[in-house]
C-alpha cells in the first residue's frame, strides 16, 4: 500500500500502512493509527506537558523492541521537545500530530512522567503492583485490595488501572500537589505497611531474588525521574491489550488485563469516560497533610 497523508495539526506521512503490528489477532498500522486518533483526547490528556519514553517495534511486536527518550534526527519542524543540557531534545508530545509522527515510526508504548514540565510536583500517589510470577494474577489483584483498603482506612480516594501486562497501579489523586519528598514519604509508608501486615503476598524488596513469589510492591517507581504506562496506551504483547482505568467493581468480579483491548477499549471509554479523572474526589490537601505530621 502507497504511504498516506493524515491530516491533523500538521499532515502526517504514514508509511506502510498495511503493515501488520500484531500478528494474531492481526492489526495494521492504519488501525492502531485509526485507535490512537480516537483515543487521542483521552490519551493526550496523561501524556501533555510531561517528559514522555517510547517503546518502539519498527517491525511489529515480534521483532526488534527499544526505548526512545529524544527526538529522532530528522525529525519535521512540528515535532516538539525539550531541550536538555548537552544539546538534546528529550520528547514530549502535546498534539495528534506528533502522536501519529512517533506511532508511524513503530511507537507501541507511551511511558509518561507523574508530574507535569511546568509544574514538578506530582498530583497523584502511585503504586506499582508488580507480579514476581505473571501467570498468577490472582495475587495481584489481592494485593491491589489490600491497598485500597489501607488507602480508605487513610480517609484516601483510590484509582485502579491495568498496566496492560501482567500488573496493576493504584493511584490517589491529589487537590493539590505536593512535593516528590513527601509523597514518596507517603507511598513508601504504605507499601511498607501492606508489606508487613499482608507478608505473605506482599513485598517491597528491590531485588528480585529476595521477592519469591510474592507481589512487588514498588515505591521507588514514584519518583521525579520515573515513567508509568500512560493510561490508553497500548502494550506490545500479542492481543495488543490497553493500559486501562477499571472500576473495582470489575476487578471485583474478576476481570484481567487481557480483557481491555485495542478493540474494546474505545467503546468503553465512550461509556464510562476516563475513569483516572472522573471517577472519584481527589484526596484534599488537609488529609495529606495530616499524614505527612503523623509520620513526623
Amino acid at each position: 500500500m502507497q504511504p498516506l497523508i493524515l491530516e491533523a495539526e500538521a499532515p502526517v506521512r504514514i508509511t506502510h500502512p498495511d503493515k501488520l503490528l500484531f500478528v494474531d489477532p492481526p492489526v495494521t498500522k492504519l488501525a492502531y493509527l485509526e485507535y490512537l486518533v480516537q483515543m487521542a483526547p483521552y490519551l493526550l490528556s496523561h501524556l501533555r506537558d510531561r517528559r514522555i519514553t517510547l517503546v518502539r517495534c519498527p517491525h511489529g511486536i515480534a521483532g526488534h523492541r527499544f526505548y526512545q527518550r529524544h527526538v529522532p534526527s530528522g525529525a519535521p519542524s512540528y515535532i516538539p521537545y525539550r531541550e536538555v543540557e548537552g544539546g538534546k531534545r528529550e520528547i514530549v508530545i502535546e498534539d495528534v500530530a506528533t502522536l501519529l509522527f512517533y506511532a508511524n515510526l513503530g511507537t507501541i508504548e507511551f511511558h509518561a512522567e507523574l508530574h507535569r514540565l511546568s509544574d514538578p510536583r506530582p498530583r497523584v500517589l502511585s503504586f506499582d503492583l508488580d507480579p514476581s510470577d505473571t501467570s498468577d494474577f490472582e495475587k495481584v489483584r489481592k494485593t491491589a485490595f489490600y491497598v485500597r483498603d489501607t488507602l480508605s482506612e487513610l480517609d484516601l480516594p483510590s484509582v485502579v488501572k491495568t498496566s496492560g501486562a501482567s500488573g496493576l497501579q493504584v493511584f490517589v489523586p491529589l487537590l493539590e500537589p505536593i512535593a516528590y519528598e513527601d509523597s514518596r514519604r507517603i507511598v513508601r509508608f504504605i507499601a511498607r505497611y501492606v508489606e508487613g501486615r499482608w507478608p505473605h503476598i506482599a513485598t517491597t524488596a528491590r531485588l528480585i531474588k529476595e521477592r519469591g513469589d510474592k507481589v512487588y510492591v514498588d515505591a521507588p517507581q514514584h519518583g521525579p525521574t520515573r515513567t508509568l504506562i500512560a493510561p490508553y496506551s497500548v502494550r506490545a504483547t500479542p492481543l495488543a491489550t490497553v493500559s486501562t482505568p477499571i472500576h473495582w467493581s470489575e476487578l471485583e468480579g474478576g476481570c484481567r488485563p487481557q480483557d481491555f483491548t485495542i478493540r474494546n477499549v474505545p467503546a468503553r471509554v465512550a461509556q464510562f469516560g476516563d475513569l483516572m479523572t472522573e471517577s472519584v474526589a481527589p484526596a484534599s490537601a488537609a488529609t495529606i497533610a495530616k499524614m505527612l505530621n503523623s509520620q513526623r
